[in-house]
């Protein structure tokens, strides 16, 4: 007879919400703020965005509090504000650490090309890179670089020096997308810039000088060259792709999102 699949222990999830719940209660006291001043507040947020849920009444921040009670997600952002914490801190009361998601996203298998977000947390904190490089690097020449890195991050080598996450967006060039091979292989990391999203069709010499365009299709991404006439665009693969062109119109079926002005790639799978 088959045996039953484990359950998640129950205690660790009552345990964080009793604890964060407490420590929800120590802030509101800290801040002076009663019971009923915290309803007060959620109300007005309520009445800003047209929706009850984001209502903290006395009752349920009492079961919050004393219970051990998880409070929805409209009412965790109330309360999130008026306490003056960031996101981030609020998770963690609740044992979440927005630091471990892109660990956890990268244990999840991503055939199909998408675009992703990298997660800073607490804006007001400088991002630390797992990364430290020998003194003697000199990023102008060419080097074995494996001889000069005395730590390995999880950030893609060709993206620390332009990392910037408020100018651009990135994209993940997924496992199954073969339309740009041999110029951008499947599990490539692409840099968008999405000030860049008019398709240009002409003005390059080279298939290296060609703009890139990142594309949100309907049910899907698209990492491609593209040619333009009036709505109508047209994918262009690759000449060594097996993938066809394919055309769409603007804005009925897609968006250019931006043209891909970086890329992280291996060179070998």
């Amino acid at each position: 007879m088959p045996q039953p699949f484990p359950t998640a222990p129950q205690t660790t999830t009552v345990a964080l919400s009793e604890q964060a719940g407490f420590r929800l209660k120590q802030i509101r006291e800290r801040l002076g703020l009663t019971l009923r001043l915290v309803e007060e507040a959620s109300l007005e947020i309520a009445d800003a965005e047209r929706n009850s849920e984001y209502v903290v009444s006395t009752a349920r921040l009492n079961q919050i509090e004393n219970d051990g009670s998880l409070p929805s997600i409209y009412k965790f952002y109330s309360l999130t504000v008026i306490y003056r914490l960031s996101i981030e801190e609020m998770m963690g009361l609740y044992g979440i650490s927005l630091g471990k998601m892109e660990q956890h996203r990268h244990a999840t298998l991503q055939t199909s090309t998408h675009l992703f977000t990298v997660e800073v947390g607490d804006p007001t904190r400088p991002i630390r890179f797992p990364v430290r490089f020998d003194p003697g690097f000199q990023p102008e020449k060419t080097i074995f670089l494996s001889r000069l890195i005395n730590l390995w991050g999880e950030v893609p080598a060709g993206l620390l020096a332009q990392l910037d996450l408020k100018k651009y967006r990135y994209g993940y060039i997924g496992l199954e997308d073969r339309m740009m091979v041999p110029l951008l292989r499947p599990g490539s990391i692409v840099q968008v810039d999405d000030a860049r999203h008019r398709i240009v069709n002409s003005g390059w010499l080279t298939e290296y000088d060609r703009p890139i365009y990142f594309l949100e299709l309907r049910y899907s991404y698209e990492c491609c060259w593209c040619y333009q006439r009036g709505k109508e665009v047209t994918m262009l693969p690759h000449p060594l792709s097996p993938c066809g062109p394919r055309t769409i119109r603007i804005p009925d079926d897609g968006e250019v999102l931006g043209q891909v002005v970086g890329v992280a790639m291996r060179i070998v799978q």
